[in-house]
């Protein structure tokens, strides 16, 4: 019983690093300040964060801003390279340069010009036509909720949506709750057993959650978003993903401010048996 304990223990800690990271990627971040977040010591954090996570604390951060600042130099053009590289975290743009040149083989201002097509991933069918014309700009307030994470964009997240939601209930007693998720990936640059997906769920005024295992709580940041309702079934998710940010943001008035979309499910296919969804879709933005 006490190893089970543990095992939760750690897992809720790691979340609460993972979730410091992706909030202070633009900051530099240390071995020691993160093993403050997570109440180890620094040689059992990066033990214990390994274990969970599958890789080194260096290496998921530096993965997580080469891909961030790889979106950014496709999505946000009026911003220069070196803008980028000191926005994702890096300490100088020859350094930026150095890593990003290692990870995708190509250098970040190659990549602006034409390596990101030359590189882009072959995994999603553009053939469906999305009414851009029904995109809305909207002002949205913070949402509270829970989540669980899922490395991967494939079926299996169904069995994550089950755990979590069978936990909900469970621990708290939540039946049925506002479910969303997060896309945190582009799946034309990131293999899809590597994308990264969050299973939410809004919390409630006056409703109790609290974090425990694998189950966290943060805010989904309130601002400008650009957002579309759309129905379809599973690979229709990142048709759409792909559709808004490669061919509506850039014909846009706007440009993306972080990864950090997220959809609202009216119907949500991971929990549907016939695979259907019926969706709201976020992304965050500021005027150019």
């Amino acid at each position: 019983m006490r190893k089970k304990y543990t095992a939760n223990e750690h897992k809720q800690k790691i979340n609460d690093v993972l979730y410091y990271i992706f909030e202070n990627l633009s900051s530099k971040l240390t071995i020691e300040e993160l093993a403050i977040v997570s109440s180890y010591s620094p040689y059992h954090f990066q033990r214990i964060f390994k274990e969970n996570v599958g890789q080194s604390v260096i290496e998921y951060i530096k993965e997580l801003r080469l891909q961030w600042s790889a979106n950014l130099l496709i999505f946000n053009p009026n911003s220069t390279v070196t803008e980028i590289s000191y926005h994702c975290g890096f300490k100088s743009s020859a350094t930026f340069t150095n890593e990003f040149k290692k990870f995708y083989d190509c250098t970040p201002t190659k990549w602006r010009k034409e390596g990101y097509e030359a590189y882009k991933l072959k995994q999603i069918d553009n053939k469906n036509e999305i009414d851009f014309s029904q995109i809305k700009i909207k002002k949205l307030d913070s949402i509270p909720i829970a989540y669980m994470r899922h490395f991967g964009y494939d079926k299996t997240i169904s069995n994550t949506w089950q755990k979590f939601l069978y936990l909900l209930e469970k621990d708290f007693d939540n039946k049925d709750p506002e479910m969303l998720g997060f896309h945190h990936s582009n799946p034309t640059i990131t293999q899809l057993d590597k994308c990264r997906y969050v299973a939410c769920a809004k919390i409630k005024e006056n409703q109790h959650i609290e974090a425990k295992g694998e189950i966290g709580l943060c805010n989904i940041e309130g601002g400008l978003y650009a957002t579309i309702q759309h129905k379809g079934t599973y690979s229709d998710v990142l048709q759409l993903y792909t559709k808004i940010y490669h061919e509506w943001l850039p014909s846009s008035e706007f440009e993306a401010i972080s990864s950090k979309a997220y959809t609202i499910y009216y119907k949500n296919h991971f929990t549907q048996e016939d695979g259907k969804f019926d969706l709201e879709f976020r992304i965050p933005v500021t005027y150019k």
